[in-house]
């Protein structure tokens, strides 16, 4: 965003495509947006009242929707939505459709008398020229003279008011409000706990448009480490976007609060962030404000990326001149040149780790101001190497994600592979046991060491391998590795049938055990060896996990080293 409060890239599109929406036609209608004053000296919005009545049990009704989006979802020729459109100076309803390629935006007009769409009936001059009690009958008598039109019905995430239940207020900003809150999906029986932002009545066209911004690009990512994203309210007034609630709060608060954490789980916490940011740039999203501050923490202890305030869509944008720029954690190519890609948060995720490595004992940089830390980063070579750094298996990862070449910059992918193998390398070496003399930070669950993994599928291997078959008669065999030969094939035959009268006997076979006082041979054959029956399997190989204690329900949520446990949790669904 730029000092001017509008977005640059695609969002720039909305001014023009609702250019022209707030003319005012010489029919004596007032704007849908107007309000009117009650007995009671209250203000009320009669549109309002209309869309929470009415109108939004229709699916072609999108509620708030700005011109950019609005130009993606009318894909064919003669199709069409009614939305709400927000300008600097007022609030309606239009019409949007798409006729021979191009996009038509049409406002809705009301009186007492009833509805009303002047710039449609100029396009089409056989449609009725009169007023109508609901919105719907004016489509209806538009497709009597133009049959081919299509209704885009609104996407699944939007969500319904009714569906929301605030509950306590968690926090306030400039332009909105945080609540914990309990949210009930069309169709289900059960509500889950979510963080519900709420935007304040008054905020301005910009702050709503940022506002959006931020839940369209969450809604198009789903992972464990980011946090999810349940849908946006924007039928009607005022705009709640529904989110997961994550109650360890952020990163940075939980390093500066625990300075005993154990190493492992710093690593766990810097892996978790690398494979959230690994696949937000396969969805072709720049994070741009990426920092400790920005990454939430779940009860099991797993890292959650948040804030997607500044985020663009895309895999690189252009934009000198952003309002309350993270300068710290910025990049050289986007001070210089105002660049953001994927290589640039890659940046910001080597800032992280010192962030991590300091356990945010102060900003990056510091004691710098702001514009000697700018030009700090524009000229050092490695701007951001610490010299004391603990863990120090991450000093290598920070100077490959602060290359001032961007070439030879690590990617996501790469820093990916590169975190798991420090972490497996961590718990191999036992650094865990180590470090049991630091304070616990919470249950150990969550977190899933990836050698114990391959441990047990080498036990179950060993297992199958040396283990006792089962032969077709129902008897026991010993597997054995050497290859049997080709000539000679014998067979055994099972001792533990119940009617052993049933079955006859090869010459020199009997049917009582083997190395019992009355066993003689029926004849003077040799008698065939017979195999062991009473072989035990081999003990499968063992393996020792280190407990963690776990913390009592009434204490404050302690810090303990990442869990061993090869059981692993499926992510939380509520925030």
């Amino acid at each position: 965003m730029n000092s001017n409060g509008k977005e640059n890239g695609n969002d720039g599109a909305d001014e023009n495509s609702d250019k022209g929406l707030s003319d005012v036609t010489s029919d004596g209608a007032t704007s849908s947006g107007s309000t009117a004053t009650t007995s009671s000296g209250k203000e009320e919005n009669p549109e309002e009242d209309y869309i929470r009545n009415h109108l939004k049990t229709y699916t072609w009704y999108h509620g708030l929707m700005f011109g950019n989006i609005c130009d993606k979802l009318l894909k064919w020729d003669h199709s069409f939505l009614v939305r709400r459109v927000i300008t600097k100076t007022d609030k309606f309803l239009c019409l949007s459709v798409r006729i021979a390629s191009k996009v038509y935006h049409f406002r809705l007009r009301t009186n007492q008398h009833g509805w009303t769409c002047p710039k449609l009936q100029e396009k089409f001059p056989r449609l009725p020229k009169q007023r109508y009690e609901h919105i719907f009958e004016i489509i209806n008598s538009w497709s009597q003279i133009f049959p081919s039109i299509i209704a885009v019905p609104r996407r699944s995430m939007v969500l319904q008011h009714d569906w929301i239940q605030l509950d306590q207020i968690l926090g306030k900003g400039a332009f909105g409000e945080v609540f914990k809150a309990r949210f009930t999906a069309s169709g289900a029986t059960a509500s889950i706990e979510v963080a519900a932002k709420r935007a304040l009545g008054d905020a301005k066209r910009s702050k709503i448009q940022e506002f959006c911004h931020e839940a369209s690009i969450q809604a198009v990512l789903q992972h464990e480490n980011v946090v999810a994203f349940y849908g946006i309210a924007s039928l009607e007034e005022p705009i709640i976007v529904l989110m997961e609630l994550v109650t360890g709060g952020d990163l940075e608060k939980l390093l500066k609060s625990n300075l005993k954490i154990s190493k492992v789980q710093i690593i766990y916490f810097a892996m978790n962030i690398a494979c959230g940011m690994r696949y937000i740039a396969s969805k072709n999203v720049i994070h741009r404000d990426l920092a400790a501050r920005n990454c939430l923490i779940t009860k099991d202890l797993k890292a959650k990326i948040s804030d997607f305030g500044l985020s663009r869509l895309g895999p690189q944008v252009i934009e000198k001149s952003i309002k309350k720029a993270p300068i710290r954690w910025m990049s050289p190519e986007s001070l210089l040149t105002g660049t953001f890609n994927e290589k640039t948060d890659v940046w910001s995720y080597g800032v992280l780790l010192t962030e991590m490595m300091t356990r945010c004992a102060h900003k990056p940089l510091w004691p710098m101001g702001i514009k000697d830390a700018q030009e700090h980063i524009k000229t050092s070579d490695a701007p951001h190497r610490i010299q004391n750094g603990e863990p120090w298996e991450l000093l290598a990862i920070v100077d490959a994600c602060c290359d001032r070449n961007p070439e030879t910059r690590f990617n996501f992918q790469t820093v990916k592979r590169q975190m798991r193998t420090i972490y497996t390398n961590c718990l191999a070496a036992g650094n865990q046991q180590q470090e049991t003399n630091q304070t616990p930070i919470g249950p150990t669950s969550g977190v899933i060491p990836l050698e114990m993994k391959k441990s047990n599928d080498r036990q179950k291997t060993m297992n199958t391998t040396l283990g006792r078959k089962k032969s077709k008669d129902g008897g026991m065999i010993k597997s054995s590795k050497s290859k049997k030969s080709k000539k000679s094939k014998r067979k055994f035959f099972s001792f533990r049938r119940k009617n052993k009268n049933g079955i006859q006997l090869p010459t020199g076979m009997s049917t009582v055990p083997v190395g019992s006082p009355k066993a003689t041979p029926t004849s003077q054959a040799p008698s065939l060896p017979t195999p062991p029956l009473n072989t035990p399997p081999l003990p499968p190989p063992q393996t020792s996990v280190t407990s963690v204690p776990s913390p009592s329900q009434n204490s404050a949520p302690p810090i303990s080293g990442p869990p061993t446990s090869t059981q692993s949790k499926s992510p939380t669904t509520t925030q």
